[in-house]
C-alpha cells in the first residue's frame, strides 16, 4: 500500500515537471510566431512583433534572422518605415539592436530596430524596408546584397 502511494506522488509530480515544461514550450511558440516571412538570399526573416510606445512617441519591430545554408556575417543598412500616410521615420540606432548580426546555420537571431518621433499613433506600418549584405565566413570576399520589404505590419500601441 506505501508504495502504490509512493509512486503516486512521483507521476504526480512528474505530471507538474511536464505540464509546466508544456506551457513554457506553448509560450515559446507564441512570442516566435510570424506576423510576416520572407527568404532571402537563403536567410529568413520572420517578423514577430510590431509595438508603438504611446509615451515615447516610438514604434519598435522585432523579428528573428536565420541563415539557412551556412554561417555568415550580415549588415543591415538603410532601414527605414513609413506609415500608411506616407510619412517616412528614421530608426533610432541607440534603442536599436546592433546592425552586423552574426548568424549561425539554423540558429535564429532576434533583432529588434526602433524607430523615432512617430506622429498620430499609426495603426498600420505601410513600409518596412531595409538592404541587407551576406557573406559566407567561409569567404568574406563573396557577398549578396538584397533588399527587403514588408508591407501592412499591424501596431499594437500601448
Amino acid at each position: 500500500m506505501r508504495k502504490s502511494k509512493k509512486e503516486n506522488e512521483v507521476l504526480q509530480s512528474t505530471n507538474k515537471v511536464l505540464t509546466s515544461e508544456n506551457e513554457y514550450l506553448k509560450k515559446i511558440v507564441e512570442i516566435n510566431k510570424a506576423i510576416l516571412e520572407t527568404e532571402k538570399d537563403n536567410s529568413s526573416f520572420k517578423i514577430t512583433k510590431v509595438t508603438g510606445n504611446r509615451a515615447e512617441k516610438t514604434i519598435a519591430i522585432t523579428f528573428l534572422v536565420e541563415a539557412k545554408d551556412e554561417n555568415k556575417k550580415m549588415t543591415i543598412e538603410d532601414i527605414s518605415i513609413a506609415d500608411i500616410e506616407g510619412k517616412e521615420y528614421e530608426i533610432d540606432f541607440y534603442k536599436s539592436s546592433r546592425p552586423y548580426p552574426e548568424l549561425d546555420l539554423n540558429t535564429p537571431i532576434k533583432l529588434t530596430f526602433s524607430f523615432k518621433n512617430i506622429e498620430n499613433q499609426p495603426l498600420f506600418i505601410k513600409l518596412f524596408r531595409f538592404k541587407i549584405t551576406s557573406q559566407p565566413i567561409r569567404n568574406l570576399f563573396e557577398d549578396t546584397k538584397s533588399n527587403l520589404e514588408f508591407k501592412d505590419l499591424k501596431v499594437n500601441w500601448n
